[in-house]
């Protein structure tokens, strides 16, 4: 890699070729630097440290999808955490891993909540805007007289 000091290739050797530079990851996802760092500032990324520069692995790249794709669903940054959370735990006890799978419920029950509110207003818009249309083909009432085009 052009620009890497001996310390970054070193790292990188023995991490395998799953290290990114920050403008690696920001590209891979077509986001920017300080977004990176603002989900780093929440606690939600660790990237590692080599002098000034930031080193992101496969991990970090999972944990971002995730945020991404969170966030793409509506999920806020908290309820994000908790997935997070959960992906930690993959190797957790048998406790700890029951109490993931009840969040990943709840979770997947609220988005269903979400899901069906969505439905509920689309098909009122829908509704209103046949409305609209049919007042629409109606012929006018262009000077308020009373009398009809």
């Amino acid at each position: 890699m052009t620009g890497s000091t001996r310390e970054e290739r070193a790292v990188r050797r023995s991490e395998g070729p799953a290290i990114y530079t920050i403008a690696e990851l920001a590209d891979a996802f077509s986001i920017t630097h300080r977004t990176l760092r603002f989900y780093e500032d929440k606690g939600m990324l660790r990237p590692r440290r080599v002098g000034n520069k930031r080193l992101y692995t496969n991990r970090d790249r999972l944990r971002l999808r995730i945020i991404l794709d969170g966030k793409q669903v509506g999920l806020t940054l908290r309820e994000i955490q908790e997935y997070l959370d959960t992906y930690d735990l993959r190797d957790g006890s048998y406790d700890h891993l029951r109490r993931a799978l009840d969040k990943v419920h709840h979770q997947r029950h609220l988005l269903q909540q979400r899901r069906s509110a969505i439905e509920k207003s689309l098909a009122e818009l829908a509704r209103v805007e046949e409305i609209i249309e049919g007042m629409l083909a109606e012929p006018q009432d262009p000077d308020g007289q009373g009398d009809k085009i």
